[in-house]
């Protein structure tokens, strides 16, 4: 699971880079690549209506517009829509909506 810790480069020395075989640092490339990819993919279809289904839920049970709950969880996560939250975050958003209560938000 994602640990939300941000991952930093490490410039190797000459004599370290020398010591890294050729297809390790291949291999270690093509990882951080995939790494990279998964942390900006965003939500696909099943998890984007799982998210709008929820913020309909939230905004049914609390007689809210869909419009503000929606606001309320991309300005949580500093997006401009649903659709473009990242999908690593679903899980996060999920629990959020869950936990969400509008009143305490406005009041």
């Amino acid at each position: 699971m994602y640990s939300g810790k941000q991952f930093e480069a490490k410039v190797l020395t000459t004599a370290e880079a020398d010591f890294i075989e050729k297809a390790d640092l291949g291999h270690l490339t093509a990882q951080l690549s995939a790494m990279c990819e998964a942390n900006e993919k965003p939500l696909n279809d099943i998890e984007r209506n799982a998210v709008l289904g929820m913020i309909s839920y939230i905004a049914y049970t609390q007689n809210v517009g869909e419009a503000f709950v929606g606001d309320i969880l991309t300005s949580r996560y500093g997006v401009n829509t649903v659709g473009a939250l990242p999908s690593r975050l679903y899980q996060d958003a999920i629990e959020y909506l869950v936990d969400l209560k509008t009143n305490k938000i406005v009041n």
